[in-house]
């Protein structure tokens, strides 16, 4: 699916919309005498706020009606800025009363009300906190793991307790059916917590897989190769991805995403991954027979079936690149594809020998570029920079879709020369998996 500014509009009048509900619900039937603009200002604006952080669970890249309109990258970039957004939203409310009626103070003063004052004091410190670290959780050290059950829980006990004072302050939200709206509303939302963290994999175990073989690919890179366990074997486009867990249950916080290496008319699923991270690091030791649980597919960094494709991948972001070209070679697809394929050095082109071969079967042109090449390297070197992507563009570049994955630098660069080159925004597609 192409994006199109018409869905995105869309979508944002729809994320608008939602995110006035509970004032919306406030301002609703008798309201109480105004007070001053300030007051009134502040709050509104810890109705906003509560409402935007709760929508965070909605609008997260984990559900496969939202995420296919703008692509996983898009989505979870939206949610990391619009986080930020609830940040201060939320930040703002008590700030804005205090200033305006210094009086306020009272409900964070436990001598007032105790368990107010220390769950207010609890919000408060855990919106830094989930803030914090979900901006810095490398710098911080955390494994993803470990900020994972963080970030969720302490989502929840802010949704959880805004809504209780909410409720309890009942200025607004008075009438006793205002309440159970307000309440039943943010309820489902931190239901989709609960329904993506339990219930998925409740309904997944009985979907195991084994891994059958781990093979050492070039890069400091491997591949695990897996098998269903009586059950059918998940289906899936070239290009997307899926949430993987390697162990006996599917009840864990190790949880992460991978793109599909192999083709989907393969008979085993695929994925590669660069052995650097804090559960990539193991791959190499996982033993035959391992099972393993996928949840599914996800994303839209799928190709269209009437364009061509050029790819901008670096390092270990060639894998759905991989997923695409061997797709083509086993359909002898007869569209054109460009591969502009970035590393470090020769020794660490993942798939080197592969690519090659695919060459001599299908439409598909390679240009290696290497950061800090041999003595005796006669291809491009350097980073990829628009006059090196213009050196290859297609003479017919609106034929094309063009799928950039690999480190953040590099796509941000590339998508930017591909804009000064005169491709729409909506025939570029990005996926970053930084959350791992």
């Amino acid at each position: 699916m192409r994006y199109s500014a018409s869905n995105g509009l869309l979508w944002l009048f729809i994320y608008f919309i939602l995110a006035l509900i509970p004032m919306g619900i406030a301002l609703v039937g008798d309201i109480p005498e105004l007070r001053s603009f300030w007051i009134e200002f502040g709050v509104a604006l810890g109705f906003v706020g509560l409402s935007v952080f709760a929508l965070q669970f909605l609008f997260s890249g984990r559900f496969k009606q939202i995420a296919p309109v703008f692509g996983n990258d898009n989505i979870l970039n939206f949610h990391r800025q619009i986080g930020i957004v609830a940040f201060l939203l939320i930040l703002a409310h008590p700030v804005t009363l205090l200033i305006a009626d210094p009086s306020f103070i009272s409900y964070f003063d436990p001598t007032d009300n105790f368990f107010r004052a220390v769950a207010l004091s609890f919000v408060t410190a855990a919106i830094f906190l989930i803030t914090v670290t979900s901006i810095w959780r490398i710098n911080f050290g955390l494994q993803y793991e470990h900020w994972r059950m963080i970030h969720g829980l302490l989502a929840l006990a802010i949704v959880f307790i805004g809504t209780v004072h909410a409720i309890q302050v009942g200025h607004y939200l008075e009438p006793l059916w205002k309440k159970i709206a307000v309440g039943v509303l943010m309820a489902s939302m931190m239901y989709l917590v609960v329904h993506t963290r339990f219930v998925r994999p409740w309904l997944n175990r009985k979907k195991p897989y084994r891994i059958t073989s781990v093979t050492e690919e070039l890069g400091d890179s491997w591949t695990i190769n897996l098998e269903p366990i009586y059950h059918e074997r998940m289906k899936f486009k070239p290009g997307q991805f899926a949430w993987i867990t390697i162990g006996p249950t599917p009840f864990s916080l190790q949880q992460h995403p991978f793109t599909f290496s192999s083709s989907p008319r393969s008979d085993l699923i695929s994925f590669t991954a660069k052995g650097d991270g804090d559960f990539t690091v193991r791959w190499k030791q996982f033993e035959v027979g391992t099972h393993a649980y996928l949840e599914g597919p996800f994303g839209s960094f799928v190709p269209e079936p009437d364009a061509n494709l050029f790819l901008i991948m670096g390092g270990i972001g060639i894998t759905p690149a991989m997923s695409m070209l061997r797709t083509m070679c086993i359909d002898k697809d007869p569209r054109k594809a460009v591969l502009i394929y970035a590393n470090e050095s020769y020794d660490d082109i993942t798939f080197r020998d592969e690519l090659d071969e695919m060459a001599q079967k299908i439409d598909l042109e390679i240009v290696h570029v290497l950061d800090k090449p041999d003595d005796d390297w006669e291809g491009e070197e350097g980073l990829i920079t628009k006059e090196l992507l213009k050196k290859y563009f297609p003479e017919n570049p609106h034929e094309f879709m063009y799928f950039l994955c690999g480190p953040a630098p590099m796509m941000d660069m590339a998508g930017i020369a591909l804009h000064d080159l005169g491709i729409a925004w909506n025939y570029i597609y990005m996926e970053r998996f930084q959350i791992v």
